[in-house]
């Protein structure tokens, strides 16, 4: 399995996408390149001290786990982890109330899929978090082209992670695999738009679609069991 394949299969694996209803605002600019790439190290202080495995941002042994099913070329996935994210990682996933968990899906092109692929490879460096915010932060016009390997490839390099392992990882077999689960893991809990954010704790399950304020946030953690 390669990322060719994974092109010309993503319709079978996502079945469910000729359905969906995605929440979307005005895209970036199209042009983005690796040397117009900003806020790389706002990104970094953002994360700085907080401990990441995988696709999880936050300490493993958080009462609650907040799952966003994002794609990198969303609009109002960017819109979230600009506008809303940060104010959630500091009130809850940095002292330890909650952790947060990357799912990248690719419901908008070709580009969406490269991005899923790519995020998944930084996931394989602890990194995804930084991966996926610095590249929305830099986001460009849906299906313009903007999310490029040499796009992706800079932000790894500008995040200080191994580039020839992301490079292996990005074309291997296990980030592959990896990508399909995730579009498995989103029709199992009905994702019919990005983002979506579900959260489980000690008292169930809540989800909400879109870019949503820290109020929801709230509601959602203290539903669950958050205190």
């Amino acid at each position: 399995m390669n990322r060719k394949y994974i092109v010309g299969a993503v319709v079978a694996a996502l079945v469910v996408v000729a359905a969906l209803v995605i929440f979307s605002v005005t895209g970036g600019d199209d042009e983005v390149s690796p040397d117009s790439l900003e806020d790389i190290a706002l990104v970094q202080e953002q994360m700085q001290g907080i401990p990441q495995s995988g696709a999880t941002l936050g300490q493993a042994d958080a009462p609650i786990e907040i799952l966003e099913f994002g794609d990198l070329q969303c609009p109002a996935c960017a819109s979230s982890a600009r506008e809303h994210l940060p104010e959630v990682i500091e009130r809850f996933v940095r002292p330890g109330a909650a952790k947060l968990t990357f799912v990248p899906i690719a419901f908008l092109g070709d580009d969406s899929e490269r991005g899923a692929l790519g995020a998944e490879a930084a996931a394989r460096q602890d990194a995804i978090w930084p991966f996926v915010t610095a590249l929305y932060l830099n986001q460009g016009g849906e299906n313009s082209g903007w999310l490029s390997d040499a796009v992706m490839r800079a932000v790894v390099e500008e995040l200080g992670l191994d580039v020839d392992r992301w490079n292996d990882d990005y074309a291997g077999d296990e980030v592959a695999t990896a990508y399909f689960e995730a579009a498995s893991r989103a029709e199992e809990e009905q994702v019919t738009s990005t983002p979506t954010f579900v959260f489980r704790g000690p008292d169930g399950r809540a989800a909400f679609a879109g870019a949503r304020d820290i109020s929801a946030f709230e509601d959602a953690i203290e539903q669950v069991g958050g205190q």
